[in-house]
């Protein structure tokens, strides 16, 4: 895992730096950690490499915010989680709208900061790519990222994988293999509502009582009595098991 920090104190990033350390030392993982004092030569290093997973930034530094910073990684569309880690909490806000994953008060306690590393891995491993292979009716294979999946409908002996960028894939595989499959990469994040159908719950906009509303605008219906246990179950994925990026 890539981690940056930058904050024009080198003293305030030495102690970031001995937090990460002490994060990763107890939870067994590596981590390539850069360092910076100064945010233009974090942008400046950003056009030379991949980025970086996680970024932990201060906000007020010299000629450049933290937050013009986070505001180029999000041109970039990098999937990098950002922690805003400042003296004051007056860009709270900019931080929300920043989709930053947490936002730390100097100085921070040890439980703090192992609340928002853990929110930030948590968030980065739940947007990675998790690849699908399908065997196609033509009797090819496609690979697709799952998150792509907005539904499936069972059509004859295929399914209709229906994705994100308006076309669909006919997989040969029943419904229930391709469910098993989808369960197996991310637990909960696909149910199947009605006869012949598969959800991804990332990709639904309301739940009312006798239909899904997808994002895309397709209707997907559901029995009457199971209303309730559809909404809690999309509840329970959005809002407990971080489903929410």
């Amino acid at each position: 895992m890539r981690l940056a920090i930058c904050d024009d104190s080198v003293e305030q990033t030495e102690l970031i730096k001995s937090a990460v350390l002490c994060y990763f030392k107890k939870t067994g993982q590596k981590a390539d950690i850069r360092e910076y004092n100064d945010a233009a030569v974090l942008l400046d290093e950003l056009n030379k490499t991949d980025g970086f997973d996680i970024m932990l930034l201060d906000i007020c530094m010299p000629d450049v915010l933290g937050t013009d910073v986070a505001k180029e990684i999000r041109k970039r569309k990098d999937k990098t989680e950002i922690i805003f880690i400042t003296t004051s909490d007056e860009f709270a806000v900019d931080a929300f709208a920043l989709k930053a994953a947490h936002y730390l008060i100097k100085p921070f306690t040890h439980e703090q900061f192992e609340e928002a590393m853990d929110r930030a891995i948590e968030h980065f491993s739940s947007v990675q790519e998790k690849n699908i292979k399908l065997k196609l009716s033509n009797r090819g294979y496609q690979t697709i990222d799952i998150n792509e999946i907005i539904y499936i409908e069972s059509f004859g002996h295929a399914q209709n994988v229906h994705v994100k960028s308006g076309v669909h894939i006919e997989a040969r595989l029943t419904l229930a293999q391709l469910f098993l499959k989808l369960e197996e990469l991310s637990k909960g994040q696909f149910i199947a509502p009605y006869k012949g159908y598969i959800v991804n719950q990332k990709a639904i906009a309301k739940i009312e009582s006798d239909r899904i509303v997808l994002q895309n605008g397709k209707e997907v219906p559901i029995v009457k009595r199971s209303f309730r246990k559809t909404r809690d179950c999309f509840f329970d994925y959005t809002f407990g098991a971080e489903g929410k990026k």
